[in-house]
């Protein structure tokens, strides 16, 4: 008998019981629709991620951020805490492999005050003018302020496009209150919001004004300066960091007030967890498939115990026992796909569906449908049905025709 004779029999026993094959195979559905949406949502959760991290310089990403010393404390008395603009150019000056870096400081939420008398908050940073070129943040409307307005501590600011909503008003070219700081707004941000990456700072809801300028009203500035390098190649990045910590340790000898971090590190344990989740979800889908697969079987038994005559009638009229097998094996399959299928293509329409909603409030959401796990879900559907199928498939195979047709 041919594989599409077994085919066309096996669809008609399927079609026969509607009801029954579809339950049967609901596990089935159910694990593939939960691979399906979940991979999907997972790897376009992690390609958003993975953009906003690789936009900014991902694994080439060095920061320099201070902290408390856990040795000589009776020391800091004897040098000014913190980083500088001179400490700066001293530390970080002709820096091999490094093609940008910005220095700044977090300040937190501050009360904000429009010109024309709107109140809301928002985060303010105090930064140098390379901060925009080494956080790609682009400028919607007017400008970003200059180095020489930061030397020469100009009371100006840049606020984020989310802020410009909160407020209601345009405050370009007005004087905005910052916290213990007034400043004109030179320019409006573009929407540069970045999902899931954070630096202690709303990428969209903030004020950046220069960081020589807040200084002269937040001494905290200079203390919680932090310093990010971007290097030319993940591979530069110890080497860079041997030179940083080098000039460090000669700048306060004896103590340990700063710390490195190297995303090259951190992006390897990121992946690694994505891929943890994108195995534990994996895991709980195939329970379910599982699951499906014993109701596969538990119901091609069934079906064998229901058609013992017509196994008989069939050997009798000199059907191979491997014939009939093949038969009962083909149907057993292709319940499995069926189930595997519709899940499939159920959990590509909605992980669809899902992305376009997400889109909707998150314009940086890349949208991804899993075609390794989709083409898994397919594959393991199909193993399912052999491997359920192989015991009900050779039961019928080994049937006595005499007896079956007794029966």
């Amino acid at each position: 008998m041919t594989f599409v004779e077994n085919l066309r029999l096996a669809a008609s026993a399927v079609a026969g019981t509607r009801g029954r094959s579809a339950l049967t195979v609901l596990s089935i559905t159910i694990g593939a629709f939960a691979i399906v949406v979940m991979s999907s949502l997972a790897e376009s959760g992690l390609a958003t991620i993975s953009r906003g991290i690789e936009e900014l310089g991902g694994a080439r990403i060095v920061l320099v951020a201070p902290k408390k010393p856990e040795r000589g404390e009776a020391k800091q008395d004897a040098y000014a805490p913190g980083l500088s603009l001179t400490d700066r150019e001293r530390v970080f000056r002709d820096l091999p492999h490094v093609e940008a870096l910005s220095m700044f400081s977090r300040l937190g939420k501050k009360d904000i005050l429009s010109q024309s008398g709107q109140r809301t908050s928002a985060d303010v940073v105090g930064a140098d003018a390379r901060f925009f070129d080494a956080f790609h943040m682009n400028v919607g409307r007017g400008r970003a302020f200059t180095e020489e307005e930061n030397r020469g501590q100009a009371a100006v600011c840049v606020v984020g496009h989310k802020l410009v909503e909160k407020l209601g008003v345009d405050p370009l070219g007005q004087f905005l209150t910052a916290g213990p700081l007034r400043c004109r707004v030179i320019g409006v941000l573009a929407n540069n919001e970045r999902f899931g990456v954070g630096f202690g700072f709303d990428w969209v809801d903030l004020v950046i004004a220069p960081s020589e300028t807040m200084a002269n009203v937040d001494p905290a500035v200079h203390t919680s300066a932090v310093v990010l390098l971007r290097t030319d190649d993940a591979a530069s990045n110890e080497a860079v960091k041997r030179l940083v910590n080098a000039r460090l340790v000669a700048r306060h000898p004896g103590l340990d007030d700063f710390t490195l971090y190297d995303f090259s590190g951190v992006m390897k344990k990121f992946g690694a967890v994505f891929a943890t989740m994108e195995l534990i979800v994996a895991l709980l889908a195939g329970i379910a498939l599982l699951i499906g697969g014993v109701g596969v079987m538990n119901m091609m038994l069934v079906a064998v115990s229901e058609r013992v005559k017509e196994i008989g009638i069939r050997k009798a009229l000199g059907a191979r026992p491997r014939e009939i097998g093949m038969q009962f094996l083909t149907e057993a399959v292709l319940l499995a796909v069926l189930g595997g299928g519709t899940g499939v293509v159920g959990g590509l329409g909605v992980a669809a569906l899902a992305s376009m909603l997400i889109a909707r409030f998150l314009t940086t959401w890349q949208r991804s449908l899993a075609p390794g796990p989709t083409a898994a879900a397919l594959v393991i559907s199909i193993g399912i049905g052999i491997l359920f199928g192989w015991v009900p498939a050779k039961q019928a195979a080994r049937l006595d025709p005499i007896a079956a047709i007794r029966s």
